[in-house]
């Protein structure tokens, strides 16, 4: 009885042995599977978006004047003189290829393009002294609101020949204005007045021209303008003018460098005609009947370059 006990015990024991040895297979089953029976669904991956740049803002303009301001202001006409207004030691002026009309009677011009920069002058929707619709040439653009800011030719001087000794002075002057007190519109021509080849012409924007002539021009003591970058201030007929015999006078917005009068005005270069065909001019640009014409064609702002 004693030894069939002991061996049920025994068997017990053995039983207890081997299940303890199938909970340890269990246990180590429990382990991961091999990676080649577990491997994942793919899953989808959203990129991630790339941020919006940020739009640079655009530099602020000058409140636009009141009329009372406007008023208050020098005027920037073919006569006068005005300190404030820039010429080419300030600026260097690159045709724009673009005309500037004032929409108001008066548009404010500033020495800077700056939103804090105050008015110097005004610009007048008409031209003194022979009351035609005013335009000018833009030479220089600097973007900011509104259109942002011009560089325009003026009729002013900003000084005059013997001002502080000094025997010359500028030829053209400059300012910049809001591109909003202005309509603008693409030119596609332009005059070129060539000094040391005695010419004048008018060039396409592609560089083609389509008209030249020989041209009568000053004297080194009266000379015309050069290295200078004006515009077409007006083209009219004037019958008391009796040399241009009824043909168009293109009146620029230049001066004579060396000159601070001329005729009752302040020696203001013009194109026109002049029966003799020898000799030399005053500063003034003695072109023939049929060039006058041509050039009276050009709109009023179109841009002279005199080199």
């Amino acid at each position: 009885m004693q030894r069939r006990t002991w061996g049920i015990a025994l068997a017990a024991v053995g039983v207890v042995a081997v299940a303890g040895t199938v909970v340890g297979v269990v246990a180590a089953g429990s382990a991961p599977e091999p990676a080649a029976t577990r491997a994942a669904a793919p899953r989808s991956v959203s990129p991630t978006p790339s941020p919006t740049p940020s739009a640079t803002p655009l530099a602020a303009v000058p409140a636009a004047p009141s009329a009372e301001q406007l008023a208050a202001l020098p005027l920037a006409f073919h006569d006068a003189v005005v300190p404030q207004l820039l010429d080419g030691t300030h600026v260097h002026p690159e045709n724009q290829w673009t005309i500037a009309v004032p929409n108001a009677a008066l548009v404010a011009l500033y020495a800077e393009p700056s939103a804090s920069a105050a008015p110097i002058a005004t610009l007048a929707s008409t031209v003194s002294t022979i009351d035609t619709p005013a335009a000018t040439a833009v030479w220089g653009r600097s973007p900011g609101q509104d259109g942002g800011m011009v560089l325009v030719s003026t009729p002013a001087r900003n000084r005059t020949p013997g001002d502080g000794g000094d025997p010359t002075a500028p030829s053209a002057t400059f300012a910049w204005a809001r591109a909003a007190d202005f309509t603008l519109t693409s030119a596609d021509r332009m005059i070129q007045v060539d000094v040391a080849a005695s010419t004048v012409s008018v060039v396409g924007r592609d560089g083609a021209v389509s008209a030249t002539e020989a041209a009568r021009l000053g004297t080194p003591d009266d000379p015309t303008p050069t290295a200078t970058a004006t515009y077409v201030e007006a083209a009219y007929v004037d019958a008391r003018v009796t040399y241009t015999q009824g043909n168009p006078i293109i009146l620029t917005g230049a001066h004579s460098s060396r000159i601070a009068q001329y005729g009752g005005n302040a020696a203001l270069t013009a194109l026109h005609y002049y029966p003799d065909p020898t000799g030399s001019s005053h500063g003034c640009v003695r072109i023939s009947a049929e060039m006058t014409k041509t050039l009276a064609q050009l709109p009023v702002g179109t841009a002279i370059q005199f080199t």
